[in-house]
């Protein structure tokens, strides 16, 4: 379904836009047109009956203005998608760029010692001298998991938005929850989901 704003309001009023139905998208054909009418949102089914709903992602991100794109599955509850949708008018507040320390990591991941150690692959004890002060040998795992942090917080408007994303399941990632990848040390899935957030596909 293609959405296009109708006009802005005051913030008195306690609404942001406005949005009016374009068409629903049942075919390649209403696709084209939507391309047409440049939608300032579109909502997709990742799977419609007629077509993959990550061909009509790869449609309309060749466009020349790309919409915001809202990726659900079908089975999920109306209130959760709701949820999804109003988080787009949250306002990005400028975030560090460099990367945080470990203690900042998991701090914003929320995890425990021992599924810290599991995602750098080194002992328990190893991660409880790390997180009591003792400086982490740089490796592989450890850089990578700062820099999906980092990822994280210019990807997503807060820290209660990088954990509601963290442990709730991804129709992207096969219904599995992010920190689930992290915590397995598959940093290059949660990654590419997150550019793909970056880059306005919101799931």
């Amino acid at each position: 379904m293609a959405l296009k704003e109708e006009g802005t309001h005051p913030p008195s009023e306690g609404i942001l836009a406005r949005f009016a139905q374009v068409k629903p998208i049942r075919s390649l054909r209403d696709l084209e047109r939507v391309k047409e009418e440049r939608p300032d949102i579109v909502l997709i089914d990742l799977h419609m009956p007629q077509f993959d709903g990550k061909e009509v992602v790869e449609v309309l991100r060749q466009s020349q203005r790309v919409p915001v794109l809202v990726l659900f599955d079908a089975s999920v509850e109306p209130t959760t998608l709701l949820k999804q949708l109003n988080s787009l008018s949250t306002l990005r507040t400028a975030r560090r760029s460099r990367l945080p320390n470990l203690a900042q990591a998991v701090r914003l991941l929320g995890i425990s010692q021992e599924a810290l150690s599991r995602m750098l692959n080194v002992s328990a004890r190893t991660a409880h001298r790390w997180l009591k002060g003792t400086r982490p040998r740089r490796t592989r795992e450890l850089d990578r998991l700062l820099e999906i942090v980092a990822l994280m917080e210019q990807a997503l408007p807060s820290d209660d938005a990088i954990r509601s994303y963290l442990y709730h399941a991804n129709p992207t990632l096969q219904g599995e929850k992010p920190i689930d990848f992290l915590i397995r040390g598959e940093f290059d899935r949660v990654a590419a989901d997150l550019q793909a957030v970056q880059e306005g596909v919101y799931v």
